[in-house]
């Protein structure tokens, strides 16, 4: 068996690992895409409002946040092979369960199921693809990671438009259970160990808190303006998030082990690329999540070519994905990131004039431009992210960089989503979005958008600041281990 991948000692990559990390990574990209697209669907067959609805998606992102630093640093203990071959059984198996829901609330359960192995995927793939390359071209491992990502969220939308369309909804569901099949056959004998550390615990009480915080939060977030700030639910889940974060914090200062070494946060690069890749996420969650709305409802397309337009988006990605990485090898992070953020906030900024009377191509135009704008910011930001921390905590890394992404997403959609149904509601006197007309609608996308803008302009600020990546040695103020 080959010693650790992270060894530094490669050669050339081994694409044998490639294949079988890209098959999780196209996976969970198709999935993201392609739910997203049909959710206007799921709400009109269920007859379901906007906040009900969304939690098909926030209850798979809420999973995957609680658990990924969990599992990011258990792989550095009991080794990444172990976590990402369980995360391809366990997502394939919740995806039949999602496709066979008889009700909502079955499957916003089996989401959370699903999401469990999904983020044992997440946080072990970066590692792995990092492994699977020499120490030299960290920027191309996380170029090719990002290239595939990009792809999978371009079959995403196309995938399930289509499928919904030409089927039904529930298939949708189904479409990475042959990823899943594909790396479960070849991945034992492809994937290699790493190196354990045997004298490392892992601490289930902290990776407990920290799922207990994360939950309350983006309920809170979620739920907020539907059923009051000041209401007593509102008030006791903000107490749990309030609680839970700091006795997560403080016992992360007093154990052994503990779930995340806060000293990583001593490291200026990693914290700063960390804090951009949130809030980017952050700041793009409203326009994934609300887009499909407005070029349904509001524009009226159908939800085949709802899907195509929204793969325009990785497909602008994935076109500079590969490039991004090349230049940061070359140039460091700092130009290829700005860049980046500065064009994505342009054009979620352009999508605040769009309205019924808006012709496709003009849409489209929009919609590869943000794609161009993610696709130089996503490899040198997560490349930074890779690099700001000692080889031994590649897991941890990635658990993060994973968990950037995710709690963006699921942080945005829930806050953007609140945000959108107060502003509709307010100026529409209706109490659900559904019933909204088409003036009130227009005024809360174009909430969503110039804040999602101005948002990505304040992460260009800070991304203009950062420098080359220096991988330490250690994590300051602690072991090795």
């Amino acid at each position: 068996m080959e010693s650790d991948q992270t060894n530094g000692k490669r050669t050339k990559p081994n694409w044998g690992v490639v294949l079988v990390v890209g098959s999780g990574v196209l996976m969970s990209t198709i999935d993201g895409g392609s739910i997203n697209v049909i959710l206007p669907t799921i709400a009109e067959e269920l007859g379901e409002d906007l906040p009900v609805v969304q939690w098909v998606v926030l209850a798979y992102l809420l999973g995957m946040c609680g658990m990924m630093l969990s599992f990011g640093r258990l792989s550095d203990i009991v080794g990444r092979k172990k976590i990402a071959l369980m995360g391809f059984a366990i997502y394939g198996s919740g995806a039949i369960l999602c496709s066979l829901s008889p009700h909502i609330a079955f499957l916003i359960g089996f989401r959370i199921y699903e999401s469990i192995g999904a983020a044992m995927l997440q946080s072990t793939s970066p590692a792995l693809m990092v492994g699977a390359f020499p120490a030299a071209n960290r920027g191309r491992a996380m170029g090719v990671n990002g290239s595939i990502v990009s792809i999978g969220l371009l079959l995403g939308p196309l995938v399930g438009g289509t499928i919904a369309e030409l089927i039904e909804w529930r298939f949708v569901f189904l479409t990475g259970v042959p990823f899943a099949l594909l790396a479960l056959a070849v991945g034992p004998r492809l994937l290699t160990d790493t190196h354990t550390s045997k004298s490392d615990k892992f601490d289930i009480s902290s990776a407990a808190l920290l799922l207990l915080w994360i939950s309350a939060l983006i309920y809170v977030l979620n739920q907020g303006q539907r059923i009051g700030w000041a209401d007593y639910k509102i008030l006791v889940v903000t107490g749990f998030f309030i609680s839970g974060i700091t006795i997560f914090l403080f016992r992360q200062t007093k154990i052994d082990h503990p779930l995340i070494e806060l000293g990583v946060f001593r490291l200026h690069t990693f914290t700063l690329s960390l804090l951009i890749s949130v809030l980017t996420f952050i700041s793009v969650a409203g326009l994934a999540l609300l887009t499909p709305f407005l070029l349904q409802n509001v524009v009226e397309l159908k939800v085949g070519q709802v899907g195509m337009v929204m793969a325009l988006i990785p497909a602008g990605s994935v076109s500079l994905a590969f490039v991004g990485g090349t230049i940061v090898d070359r140039f460091g992070p700092r130009l290829p990131a700005t860049a980046g953020i500065l064009i994505m906030s342009g054009a979620t900024f352009s999508f605040a004039f769009v309205d019924e009377s808006t012709q496709l191509y003009e849409i489209a135009i929009r919609a590869v431009f943000v794609g161009f704008g993610q696709g130089l910011f996503m490899s040198p930001n997560a490349s930074s992210i890779m690099g700001s921390l000692p080889t031994n905590r590649l897991g941890m890394a990635g658990g993060f960089l994973a968990w950037a992404r995710n709690f963006g997403f699921s942080a945005g959609q829930a806050g953007w989503g609140a945000i959108f149904t107060a502003v509709v509601t307010s100026h529409s006197g209706v109490t659900t979005t559904v019933d909204a007309p088409t003036g009130p609608l227009l005024e809360g996308f174009q909430v969503i958008y110039v804040g999602g803008a101005a948002l990505l302009i304040v992460c260009a600020c800070m991304a203009s600041t950062r420098g080359r990546v220096s991988t330490p040695s250690e994590i300051p103020g602690m072991s090795t281990r």
